[in-house]
Order: structure tokens, then sequence, then C-alpha cells
């Protein structure tokens, strides 16, 4: 589906549906924050990313976790989208993906698909597989995640210009740090990336990357995958990023309920 001129879609390019977490109110969220962080955009859309231990996406296609007073529906073209919908005529679209991390400790995340893939194989070999499935690798930024060897390694990677090969970023990135300097090396796609800490919900749909045009409605995944993968200039970013104060507390949440 070619983009229609003056039509944009929101994208939140990293969110987890971590056990716990309440779906409901993570789409409540993530439509009120993308209407008003994206207030052009037409239609609000969800990049799902978990482990190969995880089945978040299963369950909302299967109608095994509970909404409130939101539905999904299965798109017979493209079993890695859902539309979710709720009664006052909100709707959702949310893309599957997978969080792969390699033998080097660099994470991966495949966008559009709902193949499985196994941790520790070397990242040159995991974004050979996914260029080959058209499928669009994004090597998110984190917390001490591209120091020393490893962001050595990923401007290596971003460095060969390899299609479908992608950098993120995430609200959890202190507003008050520099600004990467490898985001000047590859399209930068924006998300919240929640962590799995109480209230986390609330944030999703903050952050992110505008679309233009719709996605194909009776494949979206597809249609996303296909973008992606030719994307040269990078997107209009949406919203803001947690402050400092929130993401340190945020952390600190973190580490306490790790040592449980």
């Amino acid at each position: 589906m070619e983009p229609t001129t003056g039509d944009e879609t929101a994208v939140d390019g990293h969110v987890h549906l971590y056990p716990g977490m309440e779906a409901a109110r993570v789409f409540d969220a993530a439509h009120r924050n993308m209407r008003h962080a994206a207030p052009g955009a037409v239609a609000f859309c969800l990049l799902l990313t978990e482990t190969s231990r995880d089945g978040a996406f299963g369950a909302l296609a299967s109608g095994r976790m509970a909404l409130g007073g939101w539905h999904t529906r299965r798109l017979p073209q493209d079993p890695a989208a859902l539309i979710a919908a709720d009664g006052a005529g909100r709707e959702l679209t949310l893309i599957a993906g997978r969080q792969i991390v390699s033998v080097e400790g660099i994470e991966v995340l495949a966008s559009a698909t709902r193949v499985r893939f196994s941790d520790g194989r070397p990242v040159a070999e995991i974004l050979q597989a996914l260029r080959s499935q058209g499928t669009p690798a994004i090597l998110p930024w984190g917390l001490g995640k591209w120091l020393g060897r490893r962001g050595g390694r990923v401007a290596e990677l971003v460095g060969h210009g390899m299609p479908g090969v992608l950098l993120g970023d995430n609200a959890g990135r202190p507003p008050a740090w520099p600004r990467p300097r490898l985001f000047d090396a590859a399209p930068v796609l924006p998300g919240t990336d929640p962590l799995p800490v109480p209230d986390s919900e609330e944030d999703v749909g903050r952050f992110g990357f505008l679309l233009p045009g719709l996605l194909d409605p009776e494949r979206p995944a597809t249609d996303l995958a296909r973008r992606l993968m030719t994307l040269e200039s990078q997107p209009t970013v949406f919203g803001d990023r947690r402050g400092t104060l929130a993401v340190l507390a945020e952390q600190m949440t973190l580490r306490r309920t790790a040592r449980r």
C-alpha cells in the first residue's frame, strides 16, 4: 500500500508486554500518549518485542490474555500483525517481534516476525539470517550496552551499510546525556522500551517515530518490514524521553526486584 499524502502513522518502536503487565492499561496509555505526542497522526502502531521464552503476542492472538474493554482481531494474510480495538472506536496495530542477544552480548530486535531465534550466535550471523528472510533488525541503545568492545562492534556493523540494519533509541536514555555519536551512522527508530517495574504501562506510546501514510490494512507487518528494509533517511521523531530522576528511580526499582 502506497502512502497517502498527508496521512501519518505513529509508531512506538520498542514495546514489551511483560508478565504481570495489564494489556488493557498498555493499550489505553499507548493510544492516549500517541494522540497527544503525535497529534497529526491518523493511525497508531506498537512494535512488540519478546524473547524466545515469551509468548505475549501468541496469547493476544489466541484470546488467552485479559484485555479489559479491548479485543484483538487476527489478519488472515499477516500472522505477524493484530488489530487491537475497543468499543469507543480506538484502534492500535500490533506488530510481532523478537529480541535476540548475540554471543558478543549485543541485543538485536527482529521486527515484523513471529519466528523464534536462538540467543548466543555471532551478531553478524544473526543479521545475515534476518536479512535473508527480509526481516528488519534494530540494534537498540541501552544503559551500558554500547560501551567498549560491544560499542565498537555495533559501529562496525552499521558502518557496513547493510540494508535493514537500523539503530534504536528509547525513552530511558537520560535527557541530560549527550546524543550517542553512533546515531549519525544509521536511521534511529525510537521507542518506549518499558521496564518490568510498577506502572511502566503508562509510558507506552510516549516516544516513537512517524511513518508517512498508512500501513497496508490487510498486511501491516509485511508492509512495515518492506519499508524498514529500505529505510535510508531518519524518520521524524515524536514525544520525549523520561526525566533523569524517573530513569534513576526505575533503575533502582529494577535492581531491587532482581535481588528478591
